[in-house]
């Protein structure tokens, strides 16, 4: 089994480089929000939500509980996903350097209460999830076209030359 390779310092996380390719697809506010997310989250490697509030409060003069509510609005905010998941998708494809893609669709459920489609770029027997969908697990209907609408958001976001 190959395992990717662990990461140890932000230095080879390129944050700048991923906001760069996202910033058409967010807010400002979501922008910058989610630039002190990833910062945090990797120079911790943690996804303590304590932890990353109160490392987040100690490089600004934001309180802690004030990031707590800030992360928890762009968790409320949506994404625009016309063209998010297009630019995700590039976005892996680009940084691992892909010579063929293949996609694959899962659907989790959590008890009878949620059920998450996610439609992911399988990497090395591992999946990087670039759509998602959370729905009630009591939704009656079916998943199939979902998942289709789903695959339709990508659609076009790859060249040609790029067998998926």
């Amino acid at each position: 089994m190959i395992t990717p390779k662990r990461h140890n310092t932000t230095v080879e996380y390129p944050i700048a480089t991923l906001l760069q390719h996202l910033q058409h697809a967010l807010t400002p506010t979501q922008r910058d929000r989610l630039h002190w997310l990833l910062f945090a989250l990797i120079a911790l490697g943690t996804l303590a939500q304590t932890r990353v509030c109160l490392y987040l409060a100690q490089l600004t003069p934001i309180a802690p509980n004030t990031w707590r509510q800030r992360l928890k609005r762009l968790r409320q905010q949506p994404f625009p996903e016309q063209t998010l998941v297009p630019a995700l998708l590039r976005l892996v494809v680009e940084w691992l350097r892909l010579p063929e893609v293949f996609l694959a669709l899962d659907a989790t459920t959590l008890g009878n209460r949620w059920t998450g489609l996610a439609r992911g770029v399988v990497v090395h027997q591992h999946t990087i999830p670039i759509a998602w969908k959370v729905v009630r697990g009591n939704t009656k209907g079916a998943w199939l076209p979902m998942g289709e609408a789903m695959l339709a958001l990508l659609r076009g976001a790859l060249p040609k030359s790029v067998p998926v």
